[in-house]
């Protein structure tokens, strides 16, 4: 005799109300140390935190610009820039960079 169960169909004998019992795990040894709470010092951190991220797009900012004078050193910073996923934060330098290199250089196969 044999049983053939189909995936989609419980087994005849299954109960959905089957009493499970409680696991009784030892208190964590880490404690509470990774629970999220609300505190002056969070609130002054993420201020830190916020300043050096704006620090951090300016510093991106005059880097994009100062390799304006390099078209080859300006399309690899922007390329760097996007493959690290944050060009959002410069989608407007980004776009006036592109735009300052085709308006420069494309006319340059028409001269050779």
């Amino acid at each position: 005799m044999s049983t053939d169960y189909s995936a989609c169909s419980p087994a005849p004998d299954a109960n959905p109300e089957t009493n499970r019992r409680a696991a009784n795990f030892n208190p964590s040894t880490w404690g509470n140390s990774f629970i999220m709470t609300n505190s002056p010092d969070d609130e002054i951190t993420l201020a830190h935190k916020e300043q050096q991220l704006e620090d951090l797009k300016e510093e991106v900012r005059r880097e994009l610009k100062a390799a304006a004078g390099d078209p080859s050193k300006q399309l690899k910073f922007i390329d760097a820039v996007q493959r690290l996923g944050v060009a959002y934060h410069f989608e407007k330098e980004i776009e006036e960079a592109l735009q300052n290199t085709y308006d420069n250089y494309h006319c340059i196969d028409d001269i050779k």
